[in-house]
């Protein structure tokens, strides 16, 4: 059998494929150079042990989910935004646990892929919440506030092994988010979105 070419792309790739049938926790370098067929050394030329492993895969990860969550945001304005990008948030930590518990992953510095990517996913937020009307002080606020809430609340719906039947709590988180901002004046408007 002939040997797949290996690079950055092609493991990566491999490594999605683990996490997507087995879990974040079954990622391993081993694990990974069987699913291409060859041997573990073979891979270090392209990755960084396995902490390298685990950063391509949560950056791949982000940036699947950003558009899984700027998907959702096309067309929307207003509260139908929040709701949108909150139901998509969750549907793809419920759809791909494996690679929403990678996104937990710190970068590794302010500038590198993982930061970017972070960076991309909270852009979504703000090009939201700048169509609803807030300064770029306040939509900056408003998208870092937003996505810390949505994303923690689904770490911890995550680690406790009982995804099914929250949708209450989620539903009353999104509702509390929508009220703060219209409680400070700042509220939506039914502009265009951005995004669209």
């Amino acid at each position: 059998m002939r040997r797949p070419a290996l690079s950055p792309s092609t493991v990566t790739d491999a490594a999605m494929d683990i996490v997507n049938r087995d879990g974040f926790d079954a990622l391993t370098v081993s694990a990974v150079a069987g699913e291409l067929g060859v041997g573990p050394s073979r891979l270090y030329t392209h990755i960084d042990g396995l902490d390298g492993l685990r950063y391509l895969v949560a950056t791949a990860a982000t940036r699947n989910l950003t558009t899984r969550v700027r998907n959702a945001a096309i067309g929307t304005a207003g509260h139908s935004a929040l709701a949108a990008i909150g139901a998509a948030y969750r549907a793809f930590a419920n759809d791909n646990p494996g690679q929403f518990a990678s996104t937990l992953l710190p970068p590794r510095g302010d500038d590198d892929d993982l930061a970017a990517a972070n960076g991309e996913l909270l852009d979504v937020f703000i090009r939201v919440y700048t169509a609803m009307g807030l300064s770029p002080d306040r939509s900056h606020l408003a998208a870092r506030s937003t996505r810390s809430a949505i994303h923690g609340f689904l770490a911890l719906e995550h680690n406790s092994g009982t995804t099914p039947g929250h949708e209450a709590e989620y539903d009353h988180l999104l509702a509390t988010l929508q009220r703060g901002l219209t409680a400070t004046g700042s509220g939506p408007t039914d502009g265009p979105n951005p995004e669209r």
